[in-house]
C-alpha cells in the first residue's frame, strides 16, 4: 500500500511544485497591491486549486484505466481493492496538504499587512488581525474556515470517487461497448441522482436536528461542526460504499 501511495506521488511531484511555485509568484505579485491584492489572492486560491486538484486526480485515474501505464500497474501482484485505496488515500493527503498551503498563505499575507502598517510582526497578533477581518467582513473567524474547508475536502472526495466508480463501471461491466464514455457520463450522473436523492431524504428525517440551530446568529466553529457532521457522515459513508464497488470491479471485472 505505501509503495503504491508512493508511486502516486512521484507521478505529480513536478506539478505539484510547480503548482506551490506559480501560487507563491501570484501571491508576491498580488501582496504588493495591498489588502485588496491579498483579498483576491486568498478568495479565488482555493477555488482555482480546488478545480485543479479535482480535474488532475481524475485525469490520472483515467489514464490508468486506458493508457500503457495503467496496463503495468494493474499487472502489479497488488489487489484492485489496494490501487483504488492508495489513490483515494493520495488524494486526501493532497488535500489536507492544500488545507495546510492555504492557511500557510493567509498567516503570509497576515504578517505581510501587519508589517506594512508598521506593527512588530508576532504570530498571535496575526491570528487575532485576522480574525478581526474576518469577523467584521464575513462574521466567522479561522476556525470556521478550517471546518469549511475540511467539510469541502469530504464532499469532493466524495465526488472524485464517485467518478471513479463511474469510470471503473465503464472499463468493466461496459468494456466492449462503442458507446463506453456516453456511458460513463449517464452513469456518473445517476450516481449523483441517487445520492443527492438518499441524501435528501435523510436530512429531512434529521431536519428537527437542523431546525435547534435555525435562531442561532452567531454559530461558533464547534457548533459549525456538529451542524455539518450528518452531511461529513453521509458523504464518508458514500466513498467508503463506492471504493468497495469499484475495488471489486478492479478486482473481478476490469478489461484492460
Amino acid at each position: 500500500m505505501f509503495n503504491l501511495i508512493k508511486y502516486e506521488f512521484l507521478r505529480k511531484y513536478k506539478l505539484i511544485l510547480m503548482t506551490v511555485v506559480s501560487a507563491l509568484i501570484i501571491n508576491l505579485f498580488l501582496i504588493t497591491r495591498g489588502v485588496s491584492g491579498s483579498s483576491i489572492f486568498l478568495v479565488f486560491f482555493p477555488f482555482i486549486l480546488s478545480i485543479l486538484y479535482v480535474s488532475d486526480i481524475i485525469r490520472m485515474y483515467g489514464d490508468d484505466l486506458n493508457k500503457k501505464s495503467g496496463y503495468m500497474l494493474f499487472m502489479t501482484p497488488n489487489s484492485g481493492y489496494k490501487i483504488i485505496v492508495s489513490k483515494l488515500i493520495t488524494a486526501v493527503f493532497e488535500g489536507l496538504a492544500i488545507i495546510l498551503l492555504y492557511f500557510v498563505f493567509i498567516l503570509l499575507n497576515g504578517a505581510y499587512i501587519i508589517y506594512v502598517a508598521g506593527d512588530y510582526i508576532n504570530f498571535d497578533e496575526v491570528i487575532r488581525a485576522i480574525n478581526m477581518l474576518l469577523s467584521g467582513s464575513l462574521g466567522f473567524n479561522l476556525g470556521h474556515v478550517f471546518v469549511l474547508l475540511f467539510a469541502a475536502l469530504v464532499f469532493i472526495i466524495g465526488f472524485i470517487i464517485t467518478a471513479y466508480t463511474a469510470m471503473t463501471i465503464r472499463k468493466s461491466i461496459f468494456s466492449e461497448n462503442k458507446f463506453g464514455g456516453l456511458l460513463s457520463f449517464i452513469i456518473f450522473i445517476g450516481l449523483n441522482w441517487i445520492i443527492s436523492y438518499t441524501s435528501g431524504k435523510l436530512f429531512s428525517v434529521l431536519s428537527p436536528y437542523y431546525d435547534s440551530y435555525a435562531n442561532l446568529n452567531n454559530v461558533s466553529a464547534s457548533e459549525l461542526v456538529v451542524i455539518l457532521f450528518p452531511m461529513i457522515a453521509v458523504s464518508i459513508i458514500q466513498s467508503i460504499l463506492l471504493t468497495i464497488c469499484s475495488g471489486y470491479l478492479l478486482e473481478k471485472k476490469i478489461n484492460l
